[in-house]
């Protein structure tokens, strides 16, 4: 074969092996008639065990979905960074967020998947009994955290880069008195220490109802996004995030 019948049988195969992903996810998707969802990689929402399998509150969920859309689909768990670029590629249908701007540039609202409180666990016989009972006393925040409810109320924030961590530290260290938490995470960790809500003191409501989003690509045709936003819909009214939270319990 010459040089001159080489390079366009090269260019011709890399045409077919190399496809957008947005191409993919915008015209394919349409026709295999399947749906991709992304589940964020951090527990207990979403995580994948030693054995490959994967779990997690919102994994649970997102996999109901799928099942009853009546589609084919896949349900992969990912770093955020990593499903928010995917949505904004049109790679990934549809994930479960908060409302946050990055979110919101890269993708749009479907409906409201579950509602989420935010609490702040306090050690056991500290007596705070309610958000006031936390002036001037020593907070636990995980990293990057903020909550204008509490500005200017502690007399120290120390921030630490996990829940389970948090919750060692509330137990066993005299010198910090609450953790900010959400509810979720709390039973979750809790028990993977092998502690129990006995073992701290008051549980208190800092943020009730936080929407939690079902955030659907923007290119997907007006039909898929009715037929999905009913599914999300029927999920909420059936309270499947209060049976799984219970199941946290």
């Amino acid at each position: 074969m010459c040089r001159r019948e080489i390079i366009p049988t090269i260019i011709s195969l890399m045409l077919l092996i190399w496809v957008p992903s947005s191409t993919f996810a915008d015209h394919n998707h349409e026709h295999r008639n399947n749906l991709i969802i992304g589940t964020m990689d951090l527990k207990p929402y979403g995580w994948i065990d030693e054995e490959g399998k994967q779990h997690g509150l919102i994994y649970t969920m997102n996999h109901e979905i799928g099942a009853r859309s009546g589609l084919a689909f896949t349900n992969t768990i990912m770093p955020f960074k990593r499903m928010a670029e995917l949505l904004k590629l049109e790679s990934v249908d549809l994930i479960s967020s908060q409302p946050h701007k990055e979110i919101l540039a890269a993708g749009e609202k479907l409906a409201v998947q579950h509602l989420v409180n935010v609490i702040v666990v306090t050690k056991k016989d500290s007596g705070i009994k309610t958000l006031s009972d936390l002036k001037n006393t020593h907070l636990l925040y995980h990293d990057l955290a903020s909550y204008s409810k509490l500005e200017g109320v502690p007399e120290s924030i120390t921030y630490v880069p996990n829940y389970e961590q948090m919750l060692k530290m509330l137990h066993h260290r005299p010198n910090y008195d609450a953790g900010v938490v959400s509810e979720p995470a709390f039973y979750y960790f809790a028990k993977q220490i092998g502690l129990t809500p006995e073992d701290f003191g008051d549980l208190i409501t800092l943020e009730s109802g936080l929407e939690q989003w079902i955030i659907v690509r923007k290119g997907m045709n007006q039909d898929l996004k009715d037929s999905l936003k009913s599914v999300v819909t029927n999920i909420y009214q059936d309270q499947l995030y209060e049976q799984l939270l219970e199941d946290l319990k």
